[in-house]
C-alpha cells in the first residue's frame, strides 16, 4: 500500500485538479447536448436533426464516461481518506506499486480486476 504521505498528498492534489476539469467537461458536454436537442426541435431538414441527434448522443455519451471516471476519482479520494488507498477492494492485498503508477485509479488487484471483468463480461453476454 502506498504509504509515502507526501506521494498521497500529491496523489490527492491530482485526483482533485482532475476532478475539477472532469466537471467542467460534463457541464459543458451537457450544456452542448441540451443545445442540440432544442435544435432539432427548431426545424431544419431531415439531415440537420438527423446530425443534431447524433452530435447531442455523442455528448451525452462523452458525458457518461466523464461520470465514470469522476466517480472512480471520488472512490479513490475517499479511500485515501480511509488510509485504504492501494488495497484492492475484493481481496484486501496491496496492489502493486508497477499497476497503481499505471491506472492511479485501480481498485482491484490485478487477479482480482480479471476476476471481475470476466464475471461483469458473463453477466452481459448472458442477457
Amino acid at each position: 500500500m502506498v504509504r509515502d504521505q507526501e506521494k498521497l498528498s500529491e496523489l490527492r492534489r491530482s485526483f482533485l485538479q482532475r476532478a475539477r476539469v472532469l466537471r467542467g467537461e460534463i457541464s459543458g458536454k451537457l450544456g452542448e447536448a441540451a443545445d442540440e436537442a432544442g435544435g432539432m426541435n427548431r426545424g431544419g431538414d431531415y439531415g440537420d436533426r438527423a446530425f443534431a441527434s447524433g452530435e447531442s448522443s455523442l455528448d451525452f455519451a462523452e458525458a457518461g464516461r466523464d461520470i465514470d471516471e469522476l466517480r472512480a476519482i471520488d472512490a479513490a479520494l475517499s479511500s485515501i481518506d480511509q488510509g485504504k488507498y492501494g488495497l484492492c477492494i475484493d481481496c484486501g492485498d496491496e496492489i502493486p506499486s508497477q499497476r497503481l503508477l499505471a491506472q492511479p485509479l485501480a481498485l482491484r488487484c490485478l487477479k482480482c480486476q480479471q476476476r471481475h471483468e470476466h464475471v461483469s463480461t458473463s453477466q452481459s453476454s448472458s442477457i
